[in-house]
Order: C-alpha cells, then structure tokens, then sequence
C-alpha cells in the first residue's frame, strides 16, 4: 500500500516562490549607490566657440571649470558659434551632449538578470513536476466486458 504525500511539499514550494519574488522586489528597489554605482553624470553649461563641418562630426565648446575657463571637442556638429548647449564631461579631450546621455538609472541589465533567474527557477519546477509527479490514471479506461446473466459474480 502507497503512503499518501503530504501537503508540507507545497507549503516549502510556496515558501521558496515567495521568497525569491521578495528578493526580487529588493534587488529592484535597492538604490543604485548602495549596489556600487558611479555618480550620475551632471550636466554643465558651455559655449560653441567654434563650429565644425558635420563631415567631421565635433564643434568647440569653452566652459567654467572652478573659475578657469576649459575647451574640449563636442561630440557633435551642427551648432552655431556662441550658442549655450549642455554638456557632460565624460573624461578625456571629448565631451558629449547631455541631451544624448541617458538620464535614467541602468536598471535594464539587473531587470534582465533577475528574470532570467525566475524562467531558471521557472524551468527547475516543471521539470521537478514532471520528474516526481504522481501516477495518473491513464487517458483511455478499458471498456469492461458485460456480464453474463447466468454467471457468478
């Protein structure tokens, strides 16, 4: 005779699904800087002080630095000379324009990591389902054959 499961296995089941989607819901609500992440860029104000061809792609800005005044190529073209633009220093003899950084938190790479986890954890269950899953009775019963009126039963 077959021992019957217990329900426990579900409530251990549950325990770890809810456990993994708080985690998940900590992971995505935990600030970037707690996690490591560099300081956003902060936009600057500077001027076009010369303009290039958009053959070759960089105009001249001049900005404010502590009180000294900085040059630096823009990324870009097609400014006019003496027009404000923002910019973001990202380190080097080139600047970009602010309007082409992104300004939201990179929250895409940690999205994609955390729901590669759950399809993993997703996959891990249906193939423990359908390892131990119980017995079933088959689609198709056998028709009984009918009996005989004269025969013992």
């Amino acid at each position: 005779m077959a021992v019957p499961r217990s329900p426990d296995r579900w409530v251990f089941i549950l325990l770890v699904v809810g456990l993994v989607g708080i985690g998940v819901a900590v992971a995505l609500l935990v600030p970037l800087k707690v996690l490591g992440a560099t300081e956003p860029l902060r936009p600057v104000a500077a001027t076009v002080v010369e303009t290039g061809s958009c053959g070759q792609g960089t105009d001249t800005v001049e900005w404010d630095a502590n009180g000294e005044k900085k040059q630096a190529k823009l990324d870009g073209c097609g400014h006019t000379k003496g027009e404000k633009v923002e910019i973001v220093l990202t380190g080097g003899d080139m600047v970009s324009s602010a309007a082409s950084v992104p300004s939201g938190p990179p929250i895409t790479s940690r999205l994609t990591a955390l729901l590669l986890c759950l399809a993993a954890l997703a996959g891990g269950f249906y193939a423990f389902l359908f390892r131990y899953a119980p017995l079933r009775a088959p689609a198709v019963l056998p028709v009984p054959t009918p009996r005989r009126a004269g025969s013992p039963s």
